[in-house]
């Protein structure tokens, strides 16, 4: 018996009798408990206001009426029955100032844990801090099997458009985020199904339509620029961090929690191959074409030429130091290479198949940086903030076969750009044709493979995984 039958039956929901539900808890008008009655054909509403409430208790629509409102007037009670769903209530042994310092998602995360496992012991201020830790990371591996199975499913269909590879990313991206907070690995049958996929769908030109969508539902990395841009806001700053995938989005996310900031969320496609000279590039580029044939490159410049009535400057980690440091700018832009770098430095055991050694890297990083120092006075200052990444990563085995160094990148073992010619099939990889470039094709890794010795294993990019692939653009909302 799950947690939301035992308050189902407690409060006798089941019985069609009309009623008002005040929930002092926020438990009963959790999503998961919502589902449940949905579930059950249980016909209700939620009101948050006296009036709504009075609306809802008079209409034959509804059986039940669910709020957060804390009292209602007496005389209301003489009409309809009024329950009070509060702290004692709950189906678990918890002292009730400790339950009325809790939010919602703590307390249900609480009820899953101790209804699943079976425990009854009482939950004191001596042993909160453990039981939160340990009902978080049970949460966790229920929403880690809830997104496998649907992974899954996923992986099973045809996929038919690239918006379908966009959702599968993200789920993908999570997936293994989640992984790595329950200490598990990716399932590798899952990781081979949708990378086999995936391959098939993008050297099939599934990607070639994503880069005539419109700049306000932007699907690749090069619109970007053009994105913030129309949003005509007042002062922006841009933040890029190099190399961050999904899944390293969600380490920097729970990083960021406890500054209480809003995200709205996309995801989008790196170019291909996705490496910074190309993928970074078309960000500040704002071209697709052009990157594919640059002698030498020059973000900033770029940048400034896009933007030339406003007082443009670029910035490296550690350069916003006050206010002073961007007095008078009107776009900021950062640049944070410590994801990729720290992806390529992580030493990796022969075999290793994840990234948790990279992970636990890139979370002692965040808690000595002044990455929330940075953000935080952006944000006082006014500044509209956007997140931005290039591409991820992936952890790669060498595939036994060499490229000359003039071809490819020491930091992008998995992919180069070649011009069309006899010297590309020598090599047991895949052909991309860049879509719209005629005079060029990259030339990429199979698999979670790269162009070094079959002893070395690395953290790379390059390639057309979900995990390089899809990368998120967040804005932080005000």
């Amino acid at each position: 018996m799950s947690w939301q039958s035992t308050v189902y039956n407690r409060l006798k929901i089941g019985i069609n009798q009309k009623r008002i539900i005040l929930d002092k808890t926020g438990v009963l008008l959790h999503e998961s408990f919502l589902e449940y009655l949905e579930a059950k054909e249980i016909n209700f509403v939620i009101s948050s206001s006296l009036p709504e409430i009075l609306v809802g208790a008079g209409s034959n629509d509804y059986g039940i009426v669910l709020s957060l409102y804390r009292e209602l007037p007496t005389s209301l009670s003489n009409k309809i029955d009024i329950t009070v769903y509060d702290y004692s209530l709950l189906p678990i042994d918890i002292e009730y100032p400790l339950a009325q310092s809790l939010n919602a998602d703590d307390l249900i995360s609480l009820l899953c844990f101790y209804n699943d496992s079976d425990k009854t012991n009482l939950i004191t201020e001596s042993n909160i801090k453990n039981e939160l830790v340990a009902s978080e990371k049970h949460q966790r591996g229920i929403n880690c099997a809830a997104l496998k199975d649907k992974i899954f499913i996923l992986s099973q269909q045809t996929i038919n458009d690239y918006d379908e590879i966009l959702e599968m990313g993200r789920l993908w991206g999570e997936y293994v985020y989640l992984c790595f907070g329950i200490d598990t690995d990716p399932d590798e049958y899952l990781m081979k199904t949708i990378d086999e996929k995936t391959e098939n769908a993008v050297l099939n030109g599934c990607l070639k339509h994503s880069f005539h969508e419109s700049l306000s539902s932007l699907k690749t990395v090069d619109k970007i620029r053009s994105h913030i841009k129309q949003k005509n806001k007042s002062k922006i700053a841009l933040i890029c961090f190099d190399g961050m995938g999904v899944a390293e989005w969600r380490l920097l996310e729970k990083y960021l929690s406890a500054l209480g900031f809003n995200f709205s969320e996309k995801y989008l496609f790196a170019l291909i191959p996705t490496m910074t000279s190309i993928s970074r590039s078309a960000i500040y580029y704002g071209t697709y074409e052009s990157v594919y044939s640059l002698g030498s490159i020059n973000e900033e410049k770029q940048f400034n030429d896009y933007f030339k009535n406003r007082f443009c400057r670029f910035y490296r980690e550690g350069e916003i130091k006050n206010e002073d440091s961007v007095l008078g700018v009107d776009i900021v832009s950062v640049i944070y290479n410590f994801f990729d770098e720290l992806a390529h430095d992580t030493k990796l055991p022969p075999g290793e198949q994840t990234k948790t050694i990279y992970f636990k890297n890139v979370l002692s990083y965040l808690g000595k940086s002044r990455i929330k120092d940075e953000l935080i006075l952006l944000k006082k200052l006014g500044y509209s903030i956007f997140f931005c990444s290039d591409h991820g990563s992936v952890v790669a085995q060498g595939n036994g076969q060499k490229i000359d160094k003039y071809l490819i990148e020491q930091s992008c073992k998995r992919a180069t750009l070649m011009s069309e010619s006899e010297l590309a099939n020598s090599y047991d990889a895949n052909q991309y044709e860049i879509p719209f470039i005629t005079d060029k094709i990259a030339l990429l890794a199979k698999g979670r493979t790269m162009f070094a010795s079959k002893k070395e294993t690395k953290i790379s990019h390059g390639g057309i995984t979900l995990d390089e692939l899809i990368v998120p653009f967040v804005e932080i909302l005000n």
